[in-house]
Protein backbone atom coordinates (compact mmCIF):
# COMPACT_ATOMS: atom_id res chain seq x y z
CA UNK A 1 0.00 0.00 0.00
CA UNK A 2 1.69 3.41 -1.07
CA UNK A 3 2.06 6.11 1.65
CA UNK A 4 -0.36 8.55 2.42
CA UNK A 5 0.90 10.89 0.23
CA UNK A 6 0.73 8.56 -2.64
CA UNK A 7 -0.96 10.80 -5.19
CA UNK A 8 2.27 12.76 -4.95
CA UNK A 9 4.82 9.72 -4.62
CA UNK A 10 2.96 8.33 -7.52
CA UNK A 11 2.97 11.34 -9.74
CA UNK A 12 6.97 11.81 -8.63
CA UNK A 13 7.39 7.66 -9.97
CA UNK A 14 5.52 8.10 -12.93
CA UNK A 15 7.38 11.18 -13.95
CA UNK A 16 10.48 9.50 -13.44
CA UNK A 17 9.52 6.14 -15.04
CA UNK A 18 8.75 7.65 -18.09
CA UNK A 19 11.69 9.87 -18.64
CA UNK A 20 13.98 6.75 -18.00
CA UNK A 21 11.83 4.72 -20.74
CA UNK A 22 11.95 7.79 -22.91
CA UNK A 23 15.66 7.84 -22.91
CA UNK A 24 16.03 4.55 -23.23
CA UNK A 25 17.30 3.67 -19.62
CA UNK A 26 14.81 1.03 -18.81
CA UNK A 27 12.78 -1.03 -21.26
CA UNK A 28 9.54 -3.72 -20.61
CA UNK A 29 9.80 -4.06 -16.76
CA UNK A 30 13.81 -3.44 -16.52
CA UNK A 31 14.95 -1.26 -13.17
CA UNK A 32 13.20 0.13 -10.52
CA UNK A 33 12.67 3.32 -8.20
CA UNK A 34 11.94 3.89 -4.59
CA UNK A 35 11.72 7.01 -1.71
CA UNK A 36 12.74 6.96 1.57
CA UNK A 37 11.12 9.56 4.01
CA UNK A 38 11.86 8.50 7.28
CA UNK A 39 11.35 5.63 8.35
CA UNK A 40 8.93 4.86 5.09
CA UNK A 41 10.15 3.07 2.09
CA UNK A 42 8.46 3.17 -1.19
CA UNK A 43 9.55 1.16 -4.07
CA UNK A 44 8.03 -0.29 -6.98
CA UNK A 45 6.57 -3.64 -7.66
CA UNK A 46 8.46 -6.70 -8.91
CA UNK A 47 7.10 -6.74 -12.47
CA UNK A 48 6.21 -3.05 -13.09
CA UNK A 49 6.70 -1.36 -16.12
CA UNK A 50 8.38 1.67 -15.18
CA UNK A 51 6.85 3.93 -17.89
CA UNK A 52 3.15 3.13 -17.05
CA UNK A 53 3.10 3.02 -13.02
CA UNK A 54 -0.18 2.61 -11.45
CA UNK A 55 -0.80 3.14 -7.71
CA UNK A 56 -0.87 -0.63 -7.51
CA UNK A 57 2.88 -0.53 -8.48
CA UNK A 58 4.14 1.30 -5.32
CA UNK A 59 4.50 -0.34 -2.04
CA UNK A 60 5.53 0.92 1.08
CA UNK A 61 7.04 -0.59 4.14
CA UNK A 62 9.24 0.17 6.49
CA UNK A 63 13.17 0.41 5.97
CA UNK A 64 13.85 -2.69 7.96
CA UNK A 65 10.79 -4.52 7.44
CA UNK A 66 9.33 -6.78 5.53
CA UNK A 67 7.95 -5.20 2.37
CA UNK A 68 5.87 -7.95 0.40
CA UNK A 69 5.85 -7.90 -3.80
CA UNK A 70 9.01 -5.32 -3.81
CA UNK A 71 11.59 -5.38 -6.52
CA UNK A 72 14.05 -7.94 -6.28
CA UNK A 73 16.79 -5.12 -5.74
CA UNK A 74 15.29 -4.09 -1.86
CA UNK A 75 17.92 -5.12 -0.16
CA UNK A 76 20.63 -3.07 -2.69
CA UNK A 77 17.97 -0.28 -2.26
CA UNK A 78 18.05 -0.44 1.94
CA UNK A 79 21.96 -0.93 1.71
CA UNK A 80 22.38 2.81 -0.41
CA UNK A 81 19.92 4.47 2.23
CA UNK A 82 21.54 2.78 4.96
CA UNK A 83 24.81 4.37 3.27
CA UNK A 84 23.24 7.77 2.50
CA UNK A 85 20.12 8.79 4.58
CA UNK A 86 16.49 9.86 3.08
CA UNK A 87 16.61 10.03 -0.61
CA UNK A 88 15.75 8.64 -3.72
CA UNK A 89 17.16 5.44 -6.11
CA UNK A 90 16.86 5.15 -9.97
CA UNK A 91 18.02 1.44 -10.89
CA UNK A 92 18.28 1.65 -14.93
CA UNK A 93 19.94 -0.31 -17.17
CA UNK A 94 21.67 1.74 -20.23
CA UNK A 95 23.42 -0.12 -23.10
CA UNK A 96 26.72 -2.16 -21.43
CA UNK A 97 25.60 -2.38 -17.93
CA UNK A 98 23.93 -6.00 -18.15
CA UNK A 99 26.22 -8.91 -18.53
CA UNK A 100 25.68 -10.30 -21.98
CA UNK A 101 25.46 -13.76 -21.36
CA UNK A 102 21.78 -15.70 -20.61
CA UNK A 103 22.66 -15.86 -16.98
CA UNK A 104 20.02 -13.94 -14.58
CA UNK A 105 22.31 -10.91 -12.72
CA UNK A 106 22.92 -10.80 -9.38
CA UNK A 107 20.47 -7.49 -7.23
CA UNK A 108 22.66 -4.96 -7.05
CA UNK A 109 25.78 -6.71 -9.87
CA UNK A 110 23.89 -4.82 -12.90
CA UNK A 111 22.63 -1.86 -14.67
CA UNK A 112 22.83 2.01 -12.82
CA UNK A 113 21.93 2.07 -8.98
CA UNK A 114 21.81 6.08 -8.97
CA UNK A 115 20.80 7.96 -5.64
CA UNK A 116 19.91 11.81 -5.17
CA UNK A 117 17.54 13.95 -2.37
CA UNK A 118 14.49 13.40 -5.58
CA UNK A 119 13.56 11.13 -7.93
CA UNK A 120 13.78 13.37 -10.50
CA UNK A 121 17.39 14.22 -8.82
CA UNK A 122 18.30 10.26 -9.38
CA UNK A 123 16.96 10.43 -12.75
CA UNK A 124 18.88 13.43 -14.37
CA UNK A 125 22.17 11.91 -12.26
CA UNK A 126 21.30 8.87 -14.14
CA UNK A 127 21.09 10.31 -17.74
CA UNK A 128 24.43 11.76 -17.25
CA UNK A 129 25.99 8.47 -15.92
CA UNK A 130 24.58 6.79 -18.65
CA UNK A 131 26.00 9.79 -21.47
CA UNK A 132 29.31 9.64 -19.54
CA UNK A 133 29.02 5.06 -20.19
CA UNK A 134 28.19 5.80 -24.19
CA UNK A 135 31.37 8.11 -24.48
CA UNK A 136 34.00 5.86 -22.71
Amino acid sequence: MPSEDAGTDLEAFRAAGRALFSLGLIRGTDGNLSTLSGRTLVITRTGAALDRLSASDLIAGSVDGPVPGASSDLEVHRSMYAERGPGAIAHSHPAGTLPEAEEVPAPGGHGLYVFAPTLREAVERTADRARGLESA
